[in-house]
């Protein structure tokens, strides 16, 4: 699926945009922008559905990807698991990135992922560098960057999964491989290494578009955070692939920290597009330019947005729940069954698995233009998934996972902002008071993540908090450079991009 033609209401901007759209590539075609030019990476216990809704509110345009998925753990619990591949339908463009190495069980589940849930995508992990993924006692079962050493058997899985769904199927995958960090043999990491591995994948299975990490992977002896930093990065070469295969696509992958490389990267026109992992993690508020900078989506409030003209608005409370008095964004919500009720299984079964979704993000929505925003409209997203959980969180009122997985998805939004590492830190304290009222004997259902959002965002210096998003927060960096010594604490992030 891919992002709509930017055309619109013939709005004209009031200034200058700071800067002009990326030229239009031959990936795009009749009026349409391909929506792979700006792409969220896959990240283990980062880009769940709760993430990618954040990423939404930022930036309705910019291609988003799950987590990598195991290809048994879909073929055998996809009927009785079904929130681990829950989405909701706002969060298309969206990519599921699938884990494995048998061509038999990697179509099956690739047809349950089309089939099942309509994913736009399918994609194959052949990049991860993880002990446990690379480096199985039993060779047969290993998966991930492995794979790169059998091109033709990485060929085989993906022309059964193309036969197995309508959908685009992709790989994801590195330069080459190393068997340790020192070690001299290069056979498997050069670019005639790449090339040939290219080559002989889209020969075997018809794949044409490939997401490149521009590094070397490890196979042993290097953590998976060393093995994101350490191994140099080498972009210049997947600009070559462009060039040595020009009738296929490549998005670039790896060290890209800002929208302003991405823009360098796009701008020869050859890559189909970029992708950002950790950045955007560590930051989503840097999806909140996308739109126009890179989809020319220029219309009146997204224009202000970027452009830095949006005032600042909803100042005061946060939001309060439907019920309490209308909002800016009263048509957001889930809109439940008749048989949902607050206190059965219900959000995992039938609110997430059948892809239901909560926020509009359509052309007659007010878009995001400050954190405020963004925190008003997830703080009511919030409080739904609780309390659709409350049987769960009343049974473990110490884990209370599933309100901490909704609150880990918007730690970054207090990135670069005064405050922003107590937002984060404030969350950690109010659960621990949840946790106390649930084992005093207080029912679920009076516990209020819009209330705890509420809190959080007090930590937040009000003048950043209605800022613009992509406002300039020097003021604030120089704040926190002042009182940390340079470190930020808004989020500590340790996961992994796949």
């Amino acid at each position: 699926m891919v992002a709509e033609d930017a055309g619109g209401d013939g709005a004209s901007p009031r200034r200058s945009h700071p800067h002009p759209p990326v030229a239009s590539t031959r990936w795009d075609s009749g009026g349409v922008i391909d929506s792979h030019r700006i792409s969220v990476a896959p990240m283990l216990e980062c880009t769940d559905t709760h993430f990618r809704r954040v990423c939404r509110l930022l930036s309705r345009r910019a291609h988003l990807w799950t987590e990598m998925v195991n290809q048994d753990a879909i073929v055998h619990s996809w009927r009785t698991k079904p929130e681990m591949l829950a989405y909701g339908d706002e969060e298309h463009p969206l990519t599921v990135q699938l884990g494995g190495a048998s061509p038999e069980r990697l179509a099956q589940a690739a047809s349950i992922c089309d089939g099942e849930y309509r994913y736009d995508e399918i994609n194959l992990n052949c990049g991860c560098p993880s002990a446990r993924v690379v480096n199985k006692k039993d060779a047969d079962k290993c998966f991930g960057a492995s794979l790169m050493r059998d091109p033709e058997h990485v060929g085989e899985c993906l022309r059964r999964m193309r036969e197995a769904v309508d959908v685009p199927v992709t790989v994801k995958h590195r330069l080459g491989v190393r068997p340790t960090e020192k070690s001299t043999d290069d056979s498997t990491d050069s670019y005639a290494f790449v090339t040939e591995f290219v080559d002989a994948v889209h020969q075997a299975s018809g794949v044409n578009h490939f997401i490149v990490h521009a590094r070397a992977a490890v196979l042993s002896g290097l953590s998976t955070t060393g093995n994101r930093t350490v191994p140099p990065l080498r972009h210049e070469e997947v600009h070559a692939l462009c060039d040595d295969f020009p009738s296929l696509g490549f998005s670039l992958n790896g060290g890209i920290e800002t929208m302003d490389q991405a823009a360098k990267h796009l701008a020869s026109g050859k890559l189909r597009g970029v992708m950002l992992g950790r950045a955007v993690y560590r930051n989503p508020s840097i999806l909140a330019e996308v739109d126009a900078r890179f989809y020319g989506d220029m219309r009146g409030p997204l224009l202000e947005r970027y452009a830095g003209e949006g005032a600042a608005t909803g100042e005061g409370e946060l939001l309060r729940t439907e019920g309490e008095g209308a909002t800016r964004w009263e048509r957001d919500g889930f809109f439940p069954d008749a048989d949902d009720s607050v206190d059965s299984n219900t959000f995992q079964d039938d609110v997430l698995g059948s892809r239901r979704a909560f926020f509009r993000v359509d052309d007659g929505v007010d878009p995001c233009v400050t954190r405020r925003d963004v925190l008003d409209r997830y703080a009511v997203y919030g409080d739904a998934v609780v309390r659709m959980n409350g049987a769960f969180v009343s049974k473990f009122p110490k884990a209370l996972t599933t309100p901490r997985c909704v609150a880990k998805a918007i730690n970054g939004i207090g990135h670069g902002a005064r405050g922003g590492g107590s937002f984060r830190r404030r969350a950690e304290k109010e659960f621990g008071e949840w946790t106390a009222r649930l084992l005093a004997g207080e029912s679920a259902d009076a516990l209020s993540f819009a209330d705890l959002v509420g809190k959080c965002a007090g930590e937040i210096h009000p003048d950043d908090l209605d800022a613009p998003l992509t406002a300039d927060l020097s003021k604030s960096k120089a704040h926190r450079d002042a009182r940390y010594g340079g470190h930020d604490t808004a989020v500590s992030l340790d996961d992994v991009e796949r």
